[in-house]
């Protein structure tokens, strides 16, 4: 089983800025540390990196295909100061829990998830450049854990971002990515695309991250908040069945890019299945491989009409293009649940809505909205109520009007 990244905040942490918590937590660092074992006072450094929702592109991005989320306005945030020896010492608020390690061997079996993730940062940071002391620091998250939000991809790149102006280590952004994702596969053991950490690292305020998980060429796409909305709708369903689900899918993905190869040897992956291939000889294959390649080569159509609207302002194109990217996810992929069919049924249901879907790898977790500011309410209300009618309990919502950026204060 991979680590658990932080904990949900408290409840009353929606109406804190990002500036409040930078401060407190600079404010109450020296707290969380015993005086006897306190380095030498320092600097201490700042970061912080944010969760995300992906808006269109639903498992194109381990097909080597084009995706298109943004960040929210929820993030992981860690202080950190130098040591004068080479021990780290780390502590979580939202778990409660700290530990304390030689920066040279870390325990990994015997830390707990939180911590795992940020010594996986740290080992990997080691193994590229120097980190020539120990460091302290302290973490608080609050993107919603289990929601697909992509808690840990924010954590490792808040501990990257972090490490590297601790120590002047000077990474590049789409580095920085790339070994955060490393840290996903060698120490959480999950073999996830690299979409959550370059929206994390890359993404930016007021903009859509328009990704070729190729290439990694990356466009910012301006995102309008200023008469819409984002509403984040969590389903509170476990994403038990997720990792593998996930694993399924990849699986059967791959016997599809085997099938494609026969006619096409420049098939490498199914970012490279054109619409014509896939109606050529798609039907010959099991109907559930057709089903599954039919949707990353139409998700992939999606993404890139999507930017698109997004570029010519069009949100009501674009909200068209979220509810076919449900359909296919729920019909065509089978990631989807009663639950999200439910939130989705709802939002589409409600004036003022402009498209929603799932969002995250699915069987659990959250529906993403685009809904004009003045239907906020109305659609937070549509949504509690048809929730508690349906299944018995309130959903968690979250309404995103100003998204973060990754930053080092």
């Amino acid at each position: 089983m991979p680590p658990s990244p932080p904990q949900d905040a408290p409840s009353n942490d929606t109406t804190r800025s990002a500036s409040a918590i930078v401060d407190e937590l600079r404010s109450t660092f020296d707290e969380h540390f015993d005086p006897a074992e306190r380095s030498d006072p320092g600097a201490i450094t700042v970061a912080y990196a944010p969760g995300r929702v992906s808006l269109i592109g639903g498992h194109t991005d381990y097909n080597d295909g084009f995706v298109l989320p943004t960040t929210i306005d929820r993030a992981i945030f860690v202080a950190l100061r130098r040591r004068s020896d080479a021990m780290v010492h780390l502590c979580s608020l939202n778990m409660e829990e700290a530990v304390a390690y030689a920066l040279h061997d870390p325990p990994f079996d015997d830390l707990p998830g939180w911590a795992q993730y940020a010594a996986g940062v740290a080992q990997e940071l080691r193994q590229q450049t120097d980190i020539p002391s120990g460091f302290e620091g302290v973490i608080y998250g609050n993107v919603p854990i289990g929601a697909g939000l992509s808690s840990s991809a924010a954590l490792e790149v808040a501990v990257a971002l972090g490490l590297d102006a601790l120590f002047g280590l000077d990474l590049d952004a789409t580095a920085t990515a790339r070994l955060c994702q490393t840290v996903e596969h060698q120490y959480a053991g999950v073999e996830c695309g690299i979409m959550d950490q370059m929206a994390a690292r890359l993404g930016r305020s007021g903009h859509a991250l328009a990704l070729d998980c190729r290439t990694l060429d990356v466009e910012h796409v301006p995102l309008p908040l200023d008469d819409a909305a984002l509403v984040i709708a969590d389903s509170r369903v476990s994403r038990e069945l997720a990792d593998s689900k996930y694993n399924e899918r990849r699986a059967e993905c791959e016997k599809a890019v085997a099938f494609f190869r026969q006619f096409d040897h420049q098939v490498k992956a199914l970012r490279d299945v054109t619409p014509a291939l896939l109606e050529g000889h798609g039907a010959r294959l099991p109907d559930h491989i057709h089903r599954r390649a039919r949707h990353v080569v139409r998700e992939n159509e999606r993404v890139r009409a999507g930017v698109d609207q997004l570029r010519r302002h069009q949100l009501e194109g674009f909200g068209r293009l979220m509810d076919a990217s449900h359909r296919s996810l729920r019909d065509d992929y089978a990631v989807s649940t009663s639950e999200l069919d439910a939130l989705v049924e709802a939002a589409q249901a409600t004036p003022g809505v402009f498209g929603a879907r799932m969002t995250g790898a699915g069987f659990g977790g959250c529906i993403v909205c685009l809904v004009r500011s003045d239907a906020v309410a109305a659609l937070r209300q549509r949504l509690t109520d048809r929730y508690v009618e349906s299944f018995g309990r309130v959903p968690g919502l979250y309404t995103v009007q100003r998204n973060l950026e990754a930053t080092v204060c």
